[in-house]
């Protein structure tokens, strides 16, 4: 996961629900998806935050889900500390209205995660992170995409 510079006021202020100092929290992932065949993961500068998401309401295949975070869990793995995330997809379309379906060939090939914001113009974005195109993950015919992502944190 490419961690971007805005992250740091999310960490200043706290990262798990419920230790929050300042009603920041790292509670929402933006699950990117393609309508068709899996694509390439885009180069995006860290430094271009939420507009890159803006601008996928000009594309005519992509768009994103902006989902909770269901689950965090601090846990040790390989001597490492992790923070696991449990996140499932919400819906059938996305923020800028394309279908997320089976019919229309739904493809996850990115997440990103957020701390969420009363206006949603306003999520601090944390990180994101592109499956390599045989990792894509489809959107069943019924049910959404349950997915864990790890974050090491030390």
């Amino acid at each position: 996961m490419l961690i971007l510079p805005t992250a740091s006021s999310i960490l200043l202020r706290a990262v798990v629900p419920g230790e929050s100092a300042s009603g920041c929290k790292l509670d929402v992932a933006y699950l990117e998806y393609v309508n068709g065949p899996a694509v390439e993961p885009p180069e995006i500068p860290a430094t271009d935050s939420l507009d890159y998401y803006r601008r996928l309401e000009t594309t005519p295949d992509r768009d994103y889900l902006r989902c909770f975070i269901l689950s965090h869990t601090i846990k040790e793995s390989g001597g490492k500390t992790v923070l696991a995330l449990v996140i499932a997809s919400d819906g059938d379309e996305g923020v800028h209205g394309k279908p997320f379906s089976a019919t229309a060939g739904s493809k996850v090939y990115g997440l990103a995660l957020c701390a969420s914001q009363t206006n949603r113009r306003d999520d601090i974005l944390f990180g994101r992170h592109y499956y390599a195109i045989d990792e894509q993950l489809d959107k069943p015919e019924n049910g959404g995409i349950m997915l864990t992502f790890e974050l090491l944190i030390s």
